[in-house]
């Protein structure tokens, strides 16, 4: 082939090349996690998510995409975040208790579209759907169950051209439900522990088997003791000191409670002398949730709950599963939340969290 022709032939296939991608649609379909056909643009820049569960799968995903935080982050926090993401404004969120994002903010973040990930009941699609006829931005739905993170993490990356990272969040996340549900399967039931987990300032809340704020004790098959009703929404069923003594739990897992200051509630439970005949505080079983930068147990109930996977197992069957805390808790932080850890760190977040040696 002569020059000329080389020169020609590569500028039709430059010219091919550039229709093919001027060619391309600016929308798709994209059907959501209930169904919904919602019309999104092929390229999305910035998302804004309607609670803190989406923000941290934006984060860990693809934070240059993340068009703000839906909650104010303290330093204990931001301690956690890295730069430049520590300084993204704060947009509010848009459902439930968290209810503080305007729409004028929300519009103003120029998001290409919203993600609303959470339970998808009736209420999330109601408002889904007015929230999306209010703004003019498409709203799309997806899952945070547990068994539906690897799913999520695979449909958005697809959505946020970012398939390779989304492949190795998801395929971890997909890995450790996998071998744990496997082991859990050969446990006894007698081998499975009395579980509690204590919320409220006095540690006299919580929720039963089958609520979302505890799928992560459901999923480990350990006997949730609170016989108490579903409460949706943000749950937290009270209970009286009277039932738990009925029930004496042989673990409590506490969760964060802002307000109590150092040891939080954990330390309140050991302390507190009406909680002394609960078999968990004679043996010293009563273990903080690890929350920075976000919560382990719940409240989110975010993929931070992986790892909390690993840690409740571990408090609940040693012998079943020996991590290692402190190695497992540095290759999630570094791989999901691209954060090194330093030993100071480490102690910091398991000092109240597991047993004592």
């Amino acid at each position: 082939m002569s020059l000329v022709r080389r020169f020609i032939f590569a500028v039709c296939l430059f010219l091919c090349a550039w229709a093919t991608v001027s060619a391309e649609e600016p929308t798709r379909i994209f059907t959501d996690v209930v169904g919904r056909k919602v019309s999104i643009p092929t390229k999305i820049n910035k998302v804004y998510c309607t609670s803190a569960v989406g923000v941290i799968l934006i984060y860990t995903l693809s934070p240059d995409k993340l068009a703000g935080w839906t909650n104010k982050l303290g330093l204990d926090e931001l301690k956690y975040i890295t730069s430049p993401y520590d300084k993204l404004p704060v947009i509010g969120g848009a459902f439930g208790k968290n209810n503080s994002g305007s729409l004028e903010e929300i519009v103003k973040a120029h998001p290409d579209v919203i993600f609303s990930t959470g339970t998808a009941d009736a209420l999330t699609v109601s408002t889904s759907e007015r929230l999306q006829t209010q703004t003019g931005i498409p709203v799309v739905i997806l899952g945070s169950n547990l068994s539906q993170l690897e799913a999520t993490y695979r449909i958005s990356g697809d959505l946020l051209d970012a398939k390779d990272r989304a492949t190795e969040l998801a395929d971890y996340c997909a890995k450790t439900l996998k071998e744990t549900e496997e082991k859990v399967k050969a446990i006894p039931k007698e081998k499975r522990p009395r579980v509690y987990y204590a919320e409220g300032p006095r540690g006299l809340e919580t929720d039963p088997s089958g609520s979302f704020h505890v799928e992560l004790l459901d999923v480990l098959g350990a006997v949730n003791v609170a016989e108490v009703p579903i409460i949706s929404s943000m749950g937290r069923s009270p209970v009286s000191m009277e039932q738990l003594l009925v029930w004496n739990p042989e673990i409590i897992i506490s969760g964060y409670e802002h307000g109590l200051g150092p040891g939080g509630l954990r330390d309140e439970v050991l302390a507190d002398v009406a909680w002394k005949n609960i078999a968990a505080v004679k043996n010293k079983k009563v273990f903080e949730t690890p929350q920075y930068p976000f919560n382990w147990f719940d409240r989110p109930p975010s993929v931070n709950r992986i790892l909390g996977i690993k840690w409740v197992a571990y408090l609940l069957y040693p012998d079943v599963f020996p991590f290692d805390m402190r190695k497992e808790t540095s290759e999630f932080y570094e791989k999901f939340y691209r954060r090194k850890l330093t030993e100071q760190e480490l102690d910091e977040l398991l000092s109240r969290s597991l047993p004592r040696k």
